[in-house]
């Protein structure tokens, strides 16, 4: 083993935290201007929905008008984990489509059945009729993707 340290992924996120954060604290005093946050998140390649703002700044502005480093990396971790999470959806909601041949939204169970026991990741039946018993709210063998996408991401 050499003398070298090593990153991981976690450490690089907190060293360009770290560096967005400093670019933005003016004073040196560990507080950035609630203003300068919003520009801040958008040099990290965040681009918060004005609801995301709302919230952002309710939680965060105890009327003092600045934002502390933890607060900083807290904001920063729940924007990425929501546009993980959307992204997910998109990912999903693509490859649902590819099997709803009628473009209508919805997928027969006994498609899906076929499709998550035989095609890549093969889950198991028992596996697969747990998933149905979850999508398939009204038991008529159909499976809303909108739905599905909402399960799971729940």
């Amino acid at each position: 083993m050499s003398g070298r340290p090593t990153y991981s992924r976690q450490d690089s996120l907190s060293a360009t935290l770290q560096e967005a954060f400093i670019k933005y604290d003016k004073k040196k005093t560990g507080k950035m201007d609630i203003h300068d946050l919003f520009r801040a998140l958008r040099m990290l390649g965040l681009n918060p929905t004005e609801e995301q703002v709302i919230s952002i700044r309710r939680d965060i502005d105890d009327g003092s008008g600045v934002v502390h480093f933890d607060d900083f990396c807290n904001i920063v971790r729940r924007l990425m984990y929501q546009a993980e999470q959307e992204h997910a959806a998109d990912d999903l909601r693509v490859a649902f489509q590819m099997f709803d041949r009628e473009g209508s939204g919805y997928i027969r169970a006994t498609e899906f059945r076929k499709v998550m026991t035989t095609l890549g990741y093969r889950m198991s039946v028992q596996e697969v009729d747990d998933i149905l018993k979850m999508v398939d709210v009204t038991g008529d063998g159909m499976i809303n993707y909108e739905e599905f996408i909402t399960v799971l991401a729940a």
